[in-house]
């Protein structure tokens, strides 16, 4: 979305994007009502309207959401306890609520995080994090899971196209379950050396457990009007989720 109501998300301060998307997470996930449930999500479309993202990716990434919420529908409905949407139906009226319910929330808080919290890089997740006084060990961890996460997919993208040089396909047979073990098992391997190696090159650079980055950020009035407009939505959503 281009015009002069579209803004870029890049230009407020890792940690004001991430305790917003908090702030609205916490409210959000715990609206009782189908009709607050309904607003929260029309907050979120509205949010993603003005700080619009790459559509294509959004929508890559909405639809494998969306799958996991589909079988929500697929189980939920007929397993929850309650009336009948239809005579001899086994649909229940409550399951069909609450799987709604869940559709909402799920999507809402979806469009919140893609938005504030998907466009950082984790360098800047791991300073927004340290800014908000998240434990150290927690902040190493999701910078290491994120660079060990690359290394896996490298790993085996690099084992899969060996065994397919070597004229190797997948079949349902033991020759294959003993090759896919053996794949997984020199994964595995090649990852625990990797980390050991990544160890040893942290503590020479004197690494201490803590994160640090180049760039310091710091708060500004757009930072704090960002922070002030979500507390007052869910402050709204909060009360709306009571009345509606």
């Amino acid at each position: 979305m281009s015009g002069r109501f579209a803004m870029n998300i890049s230009s407020f301060t890792p940690a004001s994007k991430i305790l917003s998307a908090l702030v609205f997470a916490a409210v959000a996930a715990i609206l009782p009502t189908i009709p607050s449930a309904c607003l929260a999500f029309l907050c979120s479309l509205i949010v993603l309207c003005i700080f619009p993202p790459s559509w294509n990716s959004f929508l890559k990434r909405a639809a494998v959401i969306n799958i996991f919420v589909l079988f929500i529908w697929f189980f939920t409905p007929w397993t929850t306890p309650g009336e009948s949407m239809w005579e001899g139906s086994w649909f229940t009226k409550e399951g069909v609520v609450l799987s709604l319910l869940v559709t909402l929330k799920v999507n809402a808080l979806f469009c919140i995080f893609y938005t504030l919290v998907s466009s950082m890089s984790f360098s800047q997740l791991a300073a927004g994090l340290n800014q908000l006084g998240f434990p150290d060990k927690l902040v190493a961890m999701i910078l290491f899971c994120a660079r060990g996460i690359t290394i896996f997919e490298k790993e085996y993208a690099n084992l899969t196209e060996a065994a397919k040089l070597r004229g190797f396909y997948m079949k349902t047979d033991l020759r294959t379950y003993r090759t896919v073990g053996a794949m997984v098992a020199l994964l595995f391997s090649k990852a625990f050396r990797k980390g050991r190696i990544l160890e040893q090159s942290m503590i020479l650079r004197g690494f201490n457990g803590k994160i640090r980055t180049l760039t310091k950020y710091q708060w500004t009035g757009k930072d704090i009007a960002l922070l002030g407009a979500f507390s007052i939505v869910s402050f709204c959503l909060s009360i709306s989720g009571w009345m509606l």
